[in-house]
């Protein structure tokens, strides 16, 4: 984890594509879907609510890209900030897959480390006391 002020960047390059190829091609073919998978897998929406919203925003996609982007690998440990350049002027296809292979890598990585702490965690449900109503 990163000290206080300190930047986490991205492991993957932006036209590394080549890495994932479908990946790229959901991106290219259809830019709300693959948003929105991206979502759905990092926690940070729904896949056919970012969707739809996606479709329904039109020339405002790359804002709204940019915040579910930047959401998504908060929520992997990376708090490397992704400005208007490279939503807007680069590619955003690129960037969703650069985003994407980001996620999928430290998913990955953390599901082999497992849980931080060595003891497992266990979680004691207790029922409420039974209530019972008079006539």
């Amino acid at each position: 984890m990163a000290a206080l002020g300190q930047v986490t960047p991205m492991n993957n390059t932006l036209f590394g594509c080549t890495e994932d190829c479908g990946d790229c091609v959901h991106a290219a073919c259809c830019q709300p879907c693959h948003l929105g998978t991206i979502a759905q897998r990092t926690g940070t929406g729904d896949c056919y609510g970012t969707c739809f919203v996606a479709w329904v925003i039109g020339p405002f996609y790359p804002c709204y890209a940019q915040g579910i982007l930047q959401n998504a690998l908060y929520r992997v440990g990376v708090n490397q900030p992704i400005g208007c350049f490279e939503c807007c002027l680069c590619n955003a296809a690129c960037l969703q897959c650069q985003v994407s292979r980001e996620v999928n890598d430290r998913q990955a990585a953390a599901a082999v480390a497992g849980p931080a702490g060595s003891q497992p965690q266990v979680i004691v449900v207790q029922a409420p006391p039974a209530q019972v109503a008079y006539k």
